[in-house]
């Protein structure tokens, strides 16, 4: 259990292994982003509700992703821009609010999910995710370089990139990261990707 762990709810999913660009300009957050950088600590992305109260704390769901900040620099439009990499899954137990309006949670740390090789029946999923690596705007996010194959051989990750870079609704992003089995995900994965496929219509 991690106690008074510092939380960032946001209107999107994040996902172990990926990266995620963000602007920051809200102060509470400006001050996450120094603590986590001088100490070298992660922080929990956590999805917002689709249901919000107004004038009261952000609602979000229990599961949510530590990640760390890989890269910052400072836009042209002058806020600050960082770039998070995903880490592990973490469930929030409970939460509250700092003096500065941050807030921080007791959240457990979800274990890693098996390392297994994509099944033959999910094969085309790898090619899937390779031609979404050439996209011109996943190429700026930094991934480092990883061979075609080792994909085959991790199920679990190959389900959480393309769960973060297919066209997914937020809903469903957040259901395909709360399955807690890489073959369960990969079975989701591609049955949303034959309902897209026109042919099937």
């Amino acid at each position: 259990m991690l106690n008074d762990y510092p939380l960032f709810p946001l209107p999107l999913v994040a996902f172990p292994g990926c990266r995620l660009p963000l602007q920051i300009f809200e102060p509470r957050y400006l001050d996450l982003v120094k603590l986590s950088l001088s100490t070298n600590r992660s922080f929990g992305i956590v999805t917002l509700s689709s249901n919000q109260p107004q004038n009261d704390s952000p609602v979000f769901e229990p599961i949510g992703t530590a990640v760390k900040i890989v890269d910052f620099n400072e836009q042209p439009n002058g806020l600050l821009g960082i770039v998070c990499e995903g880490a592990h899954k973490i469930y929030v137990r409970s939460a509250s609010s700092t003096d500065n309006h941050l807030i921080c949670a007791d959240v457990e740390e979800v274990v890693d999910e098996p390392v297994l090789a994509v099944p033959p029946e999910f094969e085309d999923l790898v090619y899937v995710l390779d031609s979404l690596f050439k996209h011109p705007y996943v190429e700026t996010l930094g991934y480092p370089s990883r061979s075609i194959d080792e994909w085959f051989l991790d199920a679990a990750n190959l389900g959480f990139y393309l769960s973060y870079l297919l066209p997914f609704s937020t809903e469903i992003r957040y259901r395909l990261l709360s399955l807690e089995l890489p073959f369960e995900r990969l079975i989701l994965i591609q049955s949303l990707l034959d309902d897209m496929d026109p042919q099937d219509s």
